[in-house]
């Protein structure tokens, strides 16, 4: 079996195909990451996605907010290729191949997205990548998270699983595909509970946390930095 270039089970030449056999509504959730962000910051200056994955979102941004300077960061080289070629308008300076613990440090930003990226790290990279989104936020800054969730209890969640594993074989996935994205729960991604997310996001230092997506077994959060 050759081994993905990023983090998800696709290479990046098949992941935009793939994810949205994969991760119910996912494009839905590209949208309410930035609705929920020009909410925060209708006309931000500068707009961080790290985890960009092939630019997707920021390719949806632009066609709303030209006058934005966006900046793109991702740890798969794949990712940042497809992310490039899908934003040829921004400049080759915006784009970082690191993951959200690593970026650099740079002028603030008023609004940062992650979407379906750091359910990939353990407990202390998680911490330290919100903490660097955290710091580099200016103050009424916007974090908008959407990640894989566990259920708040275990009855929850065995039903979470069961309506995940419908929808997949109504996408036409066999059940040893399935079973295979089944078997990366706590083996390949790492799902918090949503009162968790909330209180993460709050002992990093934001001090307004709220709850603005649930579906199947993803959430988003919108955290804003006051400073």
């Amino acid at each position: 079996m050759v081994m993905p270039d990023n983090t998800t089970p696709y290479d990046s030449s098949a992941y935009e195909n793939e994810v949205r056999r994969t991760i119910p509504l996912h494009s839905e959730m590209l949208t309410q990451a930035i609705t929920t962000a020009l909410a925060v910051w209708p006309e931000p200056t500068r707009w961080l996605d790290t985890g960009c994955g092939p630019g997707r979102l920021v390719k949806m941004a632009r066609a709303q907010t030209p006058r934005t300077d966006y900046f793109l960061a991702d740890p798969s080289e794949g990712m940042i290729s497809l992310a490039r070629s899908n934003n040829i308008d921004v400049p080759e300076g915006h784009f970082f191949l690191t993951p959200s613990e690593d970026l650099p440090r740079m002028p603030p930003f008023q609004v940062i997205t992650a979407v379906q990226c750091h359910h990939y790290l353990q407990p202390a990279s998680r911490e330290r990548a919100l903490r660097k989104c955290f710091a580099l936020l200016v103050s009424g800054g916007a974090l908008v998270v959407f990640e894989n969730v566990r259920s708040e209890t275990e009855r929850g969640q065995e039903l979470q699983r069961k309506r995940w594993a419908a929808w997949l074989r109504e996408q036409g996935r066999s059940a040893e595909e399935v079973a295979a994205h089944a078997a990366r729960e706590g083996t390949q991604y790492f799902p918090l509970r949503p009162s968790e997310h909330v209180a993460l996001l709050q002992k990093v230092g934001f001090t307004i946390v709220e709850t603005i997506w649930r579906a199947y077994g993803q959430a988003g959060f919108v955290a804003i930095a006051d400073k």
